[in-house]
């Protein structure tokens, strides 16, 4: 009778001690699945709001890192590994709240690589509405490369010269382009929204004056003035290619910039101004000062006040919108292998 007490006892208690741990191990593995989910969704925040770019700047060399707060729980850290790929990692950092101890153990890491968007301009110019150009307009849709930069192909293609309802020409326009003119109404804006959540300078409808600004002798990228330097990869600005959101009217009283300039009004070019890129307006472009942009153009209407389009060129470049993209361009998971679990020795 005692020995049969004394083995049930033993049996109790090796029961009890099995389904504690069977619990505790229950509860871990809960724990280690909802910080893995968080750690995923931080990551995948992440990742979406990062471009090209912008990396690029930060990371202008293999093997160079950045960490910095992912909100109030999570921290992270991003390292180039090679020119495309770049390693981003994702761990709670301590001392944490309650979600930071609940993933206490979790460190994901994620290989992303630059996925840049694939744009297929109709025209140097796209407009959707009638057009009147007069004295001091040249549009070229003949594929141009700028000058300063090595790595662009020879030229090879060529759009129209500009897309539009009707187009009237007169004094010294010239057209060029295959063909030089489209009779097409198209404003071919629909890619504003597509770039419009990654803009990495958002500003207030206004009057600007753009150029280049440094720090010593790097690129000031927290100027709101400072649209890059389509001078050339050389200058301290010549690697920044922002993309600039205006949520309003924008008056451009002259200056210089690169990128993608989309602005969700209307613009007024009131000083001489360059661009190198594409400059996208949801609504009508007013040109009453020389104008210069290689890239493409698209806006709801163009005018000269209350008379034809002057003083504007635009000239068609593949290689400007390429750069454009590319800098642009999200950072997307590889295709395979690109998720794992990171652990961290004690």
């Amino acid at each position: 009778m005692l020995w049969g007490l004394v083995v049930g006892g033993v049996l109790l208690t090796l029961v009890t001690i099995l389904a504690v741990q069977e619990q505790r191990a229950a509860g871990a593995l809960r724990r280690e699945e909802r910080g893995l989910v968080g750690a995923e969704r931080v990551g995948a925040e992440l990742a979406a709001a990062m471009t090209a770019g912008a990396l690029h700047a930060d990371l202008p060399r293999i093997f160079d890192s950045i960490s910095f707060d992912a909100g109030r729980d999570w921290s992270a850290l991003v390292r180039r590994l090679t020119s495309e790929v770049v390693l981003l990692e994702v761990a709670p950092r301590p001392p944490g709240g309650p979600a930071s101890r609940e993933a206490a153990g979790v460190r994901i890491g994620w290989l992303l690589r630059p996925r840049p968007d694939s744009v297929s301009p109709r025209a140097a110019v796209s407009v959707a509405a009638p057009v009147a150009l007069g004295d001091g307009v040249v549009i070229s849709g003949a594929d141009e490369a700028p000058p300063g930069i090595d790595s662009c192909a020879a030229p090879d293609s060529a759009i129209a010269g500009i897309a539009a309802p009707s187009v009237g020409v007169s004094g010294s326009a010239q057209l060029q382009g295959s063909p030089p003119e489209l009779l097409q109404a198209t404003g071919d804006v629909g890619a504003f929204d597509r770039f419009s959540e990654r803009a990495t300078l958002v500003l207030p409808g206004g009057t600007y004056t753009t150029s280049p600004a440094t720090v010593g002798t790097s690129c000031d990228r927290q100027r709101s003035s400072n649209w890059g330097d389509p001078g050339g990869v050389i200058a301290p600005c010549g690697e920044y290619l922002p993309i600039v959101r205006v949520d309003g009217d924008l008056t451009l009283g002259g200056g210089i910039g690169q990128g993608i300039l989309l602005v969700n009004g209307d613009l007024r070019i009131t000083g001489p101004f360059t661009f190198h890129g594409m400059m996208i307006v949801k609504g009508a472009v007013d040109i009453t000062a020389p104008a210069d942009v290689s890239g493409i153009l698209a806006a709801a209407e163009l005018r000269s006040g209350a008379g034809p389009v002057t003083q504007l060129k635009v000239h068609y470049s593949k290689c400007i919108i390429a750069n454009s993209l590319d800098s642009a361009a999200p950072l997307s998971p590889l295709s395979s292998r690109a998720w794992i679990q990171l652990f961290q020795a004690p």
